[in-house]
């Protein structure tokens, strides 16, 4: 079974911390999700854009993927570049996904989750 959390809501939104949960509780059993970021989202991978929430840190919370061995996160080409590319400061690793393949990517998911 493949899953894949595609989020696209700003940092400063619940939304945010929503779908991180689904992806946090999907790696803990064994899961592996895909994490997508589209949109707005794709500025909580940058290093200056953390949120606290209850204390906790939303980056910090995202470090906690690589300990379940869950893919690097996704990010369209297009967004990579409007984000500042290689140049800018990313919390983890990135895998770009050309545009022109990005719906056929997608399409190798059986479930499919946005926030």
């Amino acid at each position: 079974m493949s899953f894949a959390i595609i989020q696209t809501s700003p940092v400063n939104h619940a939304a945010i911390w929503h779908g991180q949960d689904m992806l946090l509780a999907l790696a803990s059993v064994d899961l592996n999700p895909q994490l997508i970021l589209t949109g707005a989202a794709v500025q909580a991978w940058l290093s200056n854009q953390d949120q606290q929430r209850h204390g906790q840190s939303l980056h910090k919370r995202y470090a906690l993927l690589e300990l379940f061995d869950c893919p690097n996160v996704w990010i369209q080409a297009s967004e990579y570049l409007a984000a500042g590319g290689p140049d800018s400061n990313w919390i983890a690793t990135v895998e770009v996904i050309d545009d022109e393949l990005w719906s056929a990517r997608l399409e190798e998911f059986q479930h499919v989750l946005r926030y």
